[in-house]
């Protein structure tokens, strides 16, 4: 089966909650996962584990995966949130060192890949599926993540095949589910996706048309993809649809 991931925004706002939740009814018949962000660029933004056990119980039919930032837990308490997930429905976590914002300090116990061993330790939570975030795209970094035996594993922004073909090369002697970023470039999305890779990225003249076009090349390489589109859900949402009927 084809995982289909559908990235949220974080909630910035909790009396936006309503609004929240129905963008997750728009998608839910057409994702196997939600993913949540937690604090993107170290701006606050509601738990995304306690946002996860909201989804679950609303959402029953659909996967949660809530980002977890490491840096702003110790041992106890990351154990904690896990346990708390885990009784809530939510199984799937991507650990993540967090952006640190000026005057932030970050709690040092823990690295994504230190957690990841520990977690492995740690009976109360032996029903989490735990994920790392891969961000860099050189061998030796990827084999470095992939050593950890994460279950699944997010590949960071990138829309070059060259990239992701030496991470799915990389992976074959790991077997880990990877799942490489769908863009969805719009006028809406574009200036945000420029931005975190660094050069002017032109807007196709059909931005579904060529996100599905993408997602058939990526879908030959890696079990399933998350569809991102920084500012623009709507563009997501029919992504999402159009995904859907391909698959």
């Amino acid at each position: 089966m084809t995982v289909l991931i559908i990235e949220l925004p974080p909630l910035r706002r909790i009396d936006n909650l309503d609004n929240y939740l129905e963008m997750v009814n728009s998608v839910v018949d057409y994702a196997t996962h939600i993913d949540i962000p937690d604090s993107t660029f170290a701006n606050p933004s509601a738990n995304a584990v306690l946002i996860g056990s909201l989804i679950k119980h609303r959402f029953s039919n659909v996967e949660v995966i809530a980002n977890v930032r490491v840096a702003d837990h110790n041992k106890v308490g990351l154990t904690a949130l896990i346990m708390g997930g885990l009784v809530n429905g939510v199984r799937n976590y991507l650990l993540m060192r967090g952006d640190l914002g000026p005057g932030v300090t970050a709690v040092p116990d823990l690295t994504p890949i230190s957690a990841i061993g520990y977690l492995r330790d740690v009976e109360q939570v032996k029903g989490a599926r735990l994920g790392v975030s891969i961000s860099r795209f050189d061998e030796k970094y990827i084999r470095d993540r992939l050593e950890a035996r994460p279950d699944f594993a997010m590949l960071q922004y990138t829309l070059s095949m060259d990239d992701l073909i030496r991470t799915a090369e990389v992976n074959r002697e790991f077997g880990v589910d990877i799942y490489p970023a769908l863009l969805v470039i719009t006028n809406k999305s574009a200036r945000t996706i420029s931005r975190i890779l660094n050069t002017d990225i032109p807007v196709p003249q059909d931005p579904i048309s060529d996100a599905v076009r993408r997602a058939r090349e990526i879908l030959e390489h890696f079990p399933g993809v998350y569809i991102s589109a920084p500012g623009d859900f709507n563009a997501i949402v029919e992504t999402a649809r159009a995904m859907h009927k391909y698959l």
